[in-house]
């Protein structure tokens, strides 16, 4: 297992210094990485195909250029940042534009530059609690194969490939029930349905420490370098 203990950190390994980096986050959902990278001197550009996600970004992160786009149609001209990272978005990229999302993502990194995609894996506590109402292991398996066939046949140089493990606070079982009806209001029905089941995974996975109940999640990342 790795050194890393959040997502922000093989962020700074791979992109230290940030400040002055110009860096495109790929769904970027509410903005909270562009935020947190910004307040670090980083130059962030989001990008997300929801515009209800976008709407919500510009008011977490309003020093933020943000933009609505998928990743196999990024807007921007070739070698336009010095890195982009997608962090627990690539396995909703549809899978028949996931490999031209890639590259077109590659095209907009300056050469040199670095495309760091950050995954949670399907285990872990979190995945356990979560998976009754919406079990990704097969999108997230498809996406890390989709990926791996990219790397042997792209024009990229793998920097480094790890595993890590974070913790996710999580108050109680119902901080995820409304956690997740409040990413997909349509869940509202299922994650009724659920309740019970979630709540004894909850109750079997949750960890208490000094920092509160919190589930743990594993995560991989991928650091491809531009040649």
């Amino acid at each position: 297992m790795s050194i890393f203990k959040s997502n922000i950190d093989p962020i700074e390994r791979v992109f230290n210094p940030l400040n002055g980096k110009h860096l495109l986050d790929i769904g970027c959902g509410r903005g909270h990485l562009c935020r947190a990278l910004g307040r670090r001197g980083a130059r962030m550009t989001g990008v997300d195909p929801q515009a209800a996600m976008l709407e919500l970004a510009r008011s977490t992160a309003p020093d933020t250029q943000f933009v609505q786009a998928g990743c196999e149609d990024l807007p921007f001209e070739d070698h336009s940042f010095d890195g982009a990272i997608i962090l627990n978005s690539l396995h909703h990229v549809p899978e028949t534009v996931m490999a031209a999302g890639l590259a077109k993502t590659m095209q907009v990194i300056r050469p040199g530059g670095t495309f760091l995609i950050l995954e949670p894996l399907a285990r872990g506590g979190y995945h356990e609690v979560f998976a009754p109402i919406d079990d990704e292991t097969d999108i997230r398996a498809k996406a890390l194969e989709i990926l791996d066939e990219f790397i042997s046949t792209g024009p990229v140089t793998l920097e480094f490939r790890t595993e890590y493990e974070i913790t996710i606070p999580e108050e109680n079982v119902e901080s995820v029930l409304s956690g997740a009806i409040r990413v997909n209001p349509s869940r509202a029905a299922l994650v009724e349905e659920k309740r019970h089941e979630v709540s004894k995974l909850f109750d079997l996975h949750a960890k208490q420490s000094e920092k509160g109940t919190t589930l743990d999640q594993p995560m991989i990342a991928i650091a491809l370098k531009k040649v």
